[in-house]
């Protein structure tokens, strides 16, 4: 009787603490402190990112503090819902780029940079009576894959010599010489990337890129999206890519604008100039193959204007 006594209580008290922790792991996570005010039409100096500017949280020199300075708060719904904007359908005033706000707030040791958007996202509940549902919506998905014909990439090049210094701090960077064919020279065994643009085409040069390098490129060149490795190629590479910019929509604004207006990207360019899709599959042996994904869309139904005070 004793031992069944001992194991009952030794029982009891497993299962409050594993109570216990479950109500821990399942209440909201939220900022340690937090505040927040409008921040107005108007940066606070000039000049000052479009986009406002976050400093510190996880994954920075300050992971204890974060501060959102003069940010859209269709930048913070992206943040607290960790997707792009596109995915994000909300009334026209909340979505305005001058609907701005500053907010600092305190995170507690050890949060990762997905628990501070939660916490952000439960914070926007809090102060600004924050409701929405997901429904689904198909989007452009371009699968790299290699082309028929094989890969033509060259295995990067070992470093020759002494690597090149990098520019002191407050130093512009020197642009790269040219080659004959006007493609910037990068010296071997550095992971580095650099492009100019000549009247509409681009012409860019790799070093000691792997394939998930390479897709950043093609999203900054692709807009809004979305992209995937189906290539098998697992090194890293050294290559040029030739292309016209025509058709693009160019640097992926919609972190800040919005969502890009639809353009014919796979159009030939009236110039003559290579496409970006023909000199893929021309020059690198790769090719670009478009289908559509199911995403889920953030639908904002309800959120205040003004936030409760803090």
């Amino acid at each position: 009787m004793h031992v069944l006594g001992r194991l009952s209580r030794i029982s009891a008290t497993t299962v409050m603490a594993v109570s216990f922790c479950q109500a821990q792991t399942q209440r909201p996570l939220t900022f340690e402190v937090a505040s927040i005010h409008p921040a107005g039409p108007k940066p606070p100096q000039y000049p000052f990112p479009a986009a406002g500017k976050i400093t510190g949280g996880p994954g920075t020199a300050d992971p204890s503090r974060i501060t959102y300075t003069w940010v859209p708060m269709r930048l913070l719904l992206g943040d607290a819902f960790s997707v792009p904007l596109d995915q994000i359908s909300a009334s026209d005033w909340i979505m305005d780029q001058d609907f701005r706000f500053n907010i600092s707030a305190n995170i507690p040791a050890g949060a990762t940079k997905e628990q501070a958007h939660e916490m952000l996202l439960n914070f926007l509940k809090e102060r600004f009576l924050l409701t929405y549902h997901t429904e689904k919506k198909d989007f452009d998905l371009y699968t790299l894959v290699v082309a028929k014909g094989g890969p033509k990439l060259r295995e990067a090049a070992p470093a020759e010599g002494t690597p090149p210094e990098a520019p002191r701090a407050g130093t512009l960077a020197q642009l790269a010489p040219r080659d004959r064919d006007g493609f910037p020279q990068l010296p071997p065994g550095i992971r580095r990337a650099s492009g100019v643009t000549d009247h509409g085409v681009t012409r860019q040069s790799f070093r000691m890129y792997t394939m998930q390098d390479f897709l950043g490129m093609l999203r900054g060149s692709l807009g809004s999206s979305r992209l995937a490795d189906k290539t098998g190629l697992i090194g890293k590479y050294d290559f040029t890519l030739e292309f016209s910019k025509a058709g693009l929509p160019g640097p992926m604004l919609r972190d800040i604008y919005g969502s890009l207006p639809p353009v014919p990207v796979e159009n030939e360019d009236p110039s003559g100039g290579p496409t970006l899709f023909s000199a893929l599959e021309k020059q690198l042996g790769l090719k670009l193959e478009k289908s559509k994904t199911p995403l889920d869309v953030m639908m904002v139904d309800h959120m205040d204007k003004q936030p409760i005070e803090n």
